[in-house]
């Protein structure tokens, strides 16, 4: 597929690998928490009002998209083991990352997608956000904010058809990946994991397979359909 990509999160694990690989054949655009001296590199803080700017930059349409990022840990955060650990200030944090900054970015974006031709755009989600497969409990923020962050890609995917109709919108799981993210989990060695770059690879592998008919999908990096 040629053209220019969009990587939204281009500084995080999954999203700088994304980048890094993807420069390697095609102008990259960048969004992302952190600056950068490159003329395709966008700071952004993921507010609505940041990312509208962002998008009123851009000089391209987009073959090819990548949202990327999210939140599990941090500030004194860690994913709830029980129903008594949830707090409001946790659950809203996570929506917020996890939920609202990709809804916006898909929304902010959503112009720049080609539609001359075949276009893909992937949603890094999570399979922990499975509302069918959850049959272990507790990650309540994480799990909810993610399963709302799907039912966000399942309702554009359905309006985009309409007007969009070679674009491939899906929700995708990238596997356990060694990232910051991650990190916590990983060192108790019950997580098989795979480096940022394995995981980049395996993402475009599975998008460069989808078409049009699988928009609206969930599908995790060996490119099986997910329940939702």
């Amino acid at each position: 597929m040629k053209g220019p990509a969009l990587v939204v999160g281009a500084s995080g694990g999954v999203g700088g690998a994304l980048y890094n690989l993807l420069s390697k054949e095609r102008r990259v655009i960048a969004v992302s928490s952190q600056a950068r001296a490159r003329s395709d590199w966008f700071e952004t803080d993921y507010s609505e009002a940041s990312l509208n700017e962002i998008a009123g930059h851009l000089d391209s349409r987009f073959p090819l998209t990548f949202i990327c990022g999210g939140f599990l840990h941090g500030d004194g955060i860690m994913p709830e083991k029980r129903l008594d650990d949830l707090s409001s200030s946790a659950l809203e944090t996570a929506f917020r990352k996890n939920t609202i900054a990709p809804a916006m970015a898909l929304k902010s974006f959503r112009p720049y997608f080609d539609q001359s031709q075949p276009a893909r755009c992937a949603v890094l989600s999570a399979k922990i956000g499975s509302i069918g497969d959850n049959r272990s409990g507790g990650w309540f923020s994480y799990r909810s904010s993610k399963a709302a962050l799907n039912m966000i890609v399942k309702s554009a995917a359905i309006e985009l058809k309409r007007t969009h109709k070679e674009l491939c919108l899906v929700a995708m799981h990238p596997g356990t990946t060694q990232s910051n993210l991650s990190d916590p989990f990983l060192k108790r060695g019950t997580h098989p994991s795979v480096s940022a770059e394995v995981t980049a690879q395996r993402i475009v592998d599975v998008v460069s397979g989808l078409g049009p008919e699988n928009s609206g999908g969930f599908f995790d990096w060996q490119g099986d359909t997910l329940e939702w």
